[in-house]
């Protein structure tokens, strides 16, 4: 049973907000929403304290950043960051599910002697339960939860690894209501939902002054090339390069992914946010996920990206960047060898227009979520309602 609060009159103003430790992509559009809210409303991050830095450089409000895991999202083989160990990552899961519920009354007493009035995750389901325990609204902003990514590779393994989704699933649906981001697995099981469409930062359009940065002209086309991990040093390079006669630059962030290339450019994270780099460049090379596939489509900048083998949330980005007419999806193969010179210049040749899907959903949740905070009596009673 969690304690007693130890400041039962504070006034519930404050917005806690927890973010999974997987990836950048989170921290980046979680920061598109914090971003929106007033600055009048204290906000307290808790994530891993390794992504401190890169909140520091995406958020342009005062907050509180402070350590937390309770999730731990997918595990890779070694050297393959586009694939899934299920096993690896259920075991890795179990244990820091088990460690975070042993935690579970002291993020209650945090809670409520702060005077949290919503939490918002993305997008663990420790928090949620938190939530409920303490009597604050909790709120889910996902696309997918772990409890749909990890269901295959644990009905694979069954025994404990099934028992684990079931309990992920319980905490999942403590939730007040699920923001549904666009584009998203189903999630039929868990409700109620409120659809805000895309979660996005809106990039700034700065060719002029990227291209003086990098010393090229206005004539230069310029592709964003993001690959991560991808088992880079194996690429097809030498085609990359060959490209350069055709005037066709990469542009990516520092370090490079590779040696000195004449046509591959680096610039810092910290002065180009991949909003602003995407909206500035003529098409975009990467992997799809969440982050770029958005602010592609937001910015209507042609992508061309790979398949990707093991990762759930593939499904839902094909199917949104092929009817937006702007994706153009290459073989594994093709990706490997850099075999791109086709699809580059069918994506150098297009206007794909608008999203298929509203793209000021960061907007609309922090509107919701101040909402909250000023009307705390009906605080987390419209969950049905449209932000």
């Amino acid at each position: 049973m969690a304690s007693v609060p130890s400041s039962p009159t504070r006034v519930a103003h404050g917005i806690a907000i927890y973010v999974t430790s997987h990836g950048f992509g989170h921290l980046h559009r979680t920061s598109a929403v914090v971003n929106r809210i007033p600055r009048s409303i204290p906000v307290w991050i808790r994530s891993h304290p390794n992504l401190f830095d890169p909140w520091r450089e995406r958020l342009t409000r005062p907050v509180e950043l402070e350590a937390h895991v309770s999730d731990v999202g997918v595990v890779s083989p070694p050297g393959d960051s586009s694939a899934t160990d299920g096993p690896a990552t259920l075991e890795l899961a179990a244990r820091v599910h088990a460690e975070a519920m042993a935690r579970l009354d002291e993020e209650v007493d945090r809670l409520r002697e702060r005077g949290t009035a919503a939490v918002l995750c993305d997008s663990p389901a420790v928090p949620l339960v938190a939530a409920r325990r303490a009597g604050v609204p909790g709120f889910l902003m996902a696309n997918f939860t772990w409890a749909d990514i990890y269901a295959p590779y644990a009905r694979a393994l069954g025994g404990e690894a099934v028992r684990l989704v079931a309990e992920l699933r319980r905490a999942y649906r403590h939730a007040a209501g699920l923001f549904r981001i666009e584009p998203a697995l189903r999630m039929a099981w868990l409700g109620p939902a409120i659809p805000v469409g895309m979660v996005v930062h809106q990039g700034r359009d700065r060719r002029d002054e990227l291209a003086r940065q990098l010393g090229l002209s206005r004539r230069e086309r310029l592709v964003y090339f993001y690959i991560g991990r991808y088992g880079q040093s194996d690429l097809g390079w030498s085609r990359l390069e060959r490209l350069a006669r055709r005037g066709i630059h990469f542009v990516s962030y520092d370090p490079a992914p590779v040696g000195r290339l004449e046509n591959l450019h680096v610039v810092p994270s910290a002065a180009w946010p991949g909003g602003d780099l995407i909206a500035s460049c003529d098409a975009v090379v990467a992997k799809a996920g969440y982050g770029t596939a958005c602010e592609a489509m937001a910015s209507g900048t042609p992508m061309i990206y790979p398949p990707r083998r093991g990762f759930a949330e593939f499904r839902p980005l094909d199917r949104a960047l092929r009817s937006w007419r702007g994706g153009l999806p290459v073989s594994g193969r093709d990706f490997q060898v850099l075999r791109l010179e086709r699809a580059l210049e069918r994506a150098l040749q297009m206007d794909p227009g608008p999203p298929p899907m509203a793209r000021d959903g960061a907007a609309r949740i922090a509107r919701y979520l101040t909402q909250v905070c000023r009307n705390p009596r009906g605080r987390g009673g419209g969950a049905e309602s449209t932000p």
